[in-house]
């Protein structure tokens, strides 16, 4: 009898935790439309629009490696089980609040494309299918913040808290991402420190919880695999994050931040059809190598 009622009780359990799972997966969809409703709604500029530069001498530094696009396409993935499982009741009650937050980075980040506009050029050699398919697909606009860092360091810090036992395979696929988007310079790093900023505001601000940063991580470990210089986006984040205290009584917008960061390290800015260059931060001014080129896209 009682090993009836136990095998009773866990099939309608796992039934219940079933239905939830498909009733969070869709809930969970309706929000990554939003997401990605908002993040497609400002990509239209007039032909004069002057963007800022946000590619600099020390992200042209960093060799290009084309082959790893495939993974801007995949690696997000990895996050979405963890990231429905937060619906479930019995682990987390504040699903709604972290769907808010989802998309509020995404609204956020939207307004700062539209009122600072940014702009990366594209390598003239892509290679490879997926690096050509992303560059086809998507104009090199609106890259500052960051969304593929502030998604996935969203996605983290909640499945660490709730799911611990997962927190090594979650930061290390936060770390494939940030490498990704860096090594095929679909992001400059200071977007990887705007996009920190944008996380850290939605996990602590937003949904009230400790946000780790990972620094440890990137500064040792990561760094050490990817020979980036990941301690420069750690600065500018610091400095960001200072710099927010200091305006606007702390209450300052994205948008104004980005304004004044870009101003206090003299990021130019160029309109599209010259937008095939970098920044040197010793020179002060816009090069033009060969091996960039205007980036193009359908959207």
């Amino acid at each position: 009898m009682t090993d009836r009622y136990h095998r009773a009780k866990e099939k309608t359990t796992s039934t219940a935790d079933r239905l939830s799972y498909a009733a969070n997966t869709g809930l969970l969809a309706g929000s990554v439309l939003q997401y990605w409703g908002y993040y497609l709604s400002n990509r239209r500029f007039a032909k004069d629009q002057e963007f800022y530069v946000v590619y600099t001498s020390i992200d042209h530094s960093i060799p290009f490696q084309s082959d790893s696009a495939v993974q801007y396409w995949l690696i997000n993935l990895k996050l979405v089980p963890t990231s429905v499982k937060l619906g479930n009741p019995s682990v987390c009650k504040t699903f709604a609040d972290i769907r808010r937050e989802y998309v509020g980075m995404a609204k956020i980040a939207c307004a700062a494309f539209k009122a600072v506009p940014t702009v990366m050029p594209h390598f003239a050699r892509p290679g490879g299918v997926a690096l050509k398919l992303t560059q086809a697909f998507m104009k090199p606009i609106n890259c500052c913040p960051s969304l593929h860092t502030a998604a996935p360091f969203l996605a983290y810090n909640l499945g660490a808290k709730y799911f611990p036992e997962t927190e090594q395979e979650l930061r290390e696929s936060v770390a494939e991402v940030v490498s990704t988007i860096i090594k095929t310079k679909l992001h400059a790093l200071v977007d990887i420190a705007f996009g920190l900023v944008l996380a850290q505001k939605a996990v602590n601000e937003g949904l009230g919880l400790d946000f780790n940063d990972l620094e440890s991580h990137f500064a040792g470990p990561q760094k050490d695999r990817d020979k980036i210089p990941y301690g420069r986006v750690y600065t500018m984040y610091r400095e960001i994050r200072d710099l927010s205290k200091t305006v606007g009584g702390g209450k300052s917008s994205l948008p104004e931040l980005m304004e004044l960061y870009f101003q206090e390290i003299g990021l130019p800015r160029v309109t599209r059809q010259h937008s095939n260059c970098f920044y040197d931060l010793e020179r002060k001014a816009l090069m033009y190598p060969h091996e960039l080129e205007v980036g193009k896209g359908l959207l």
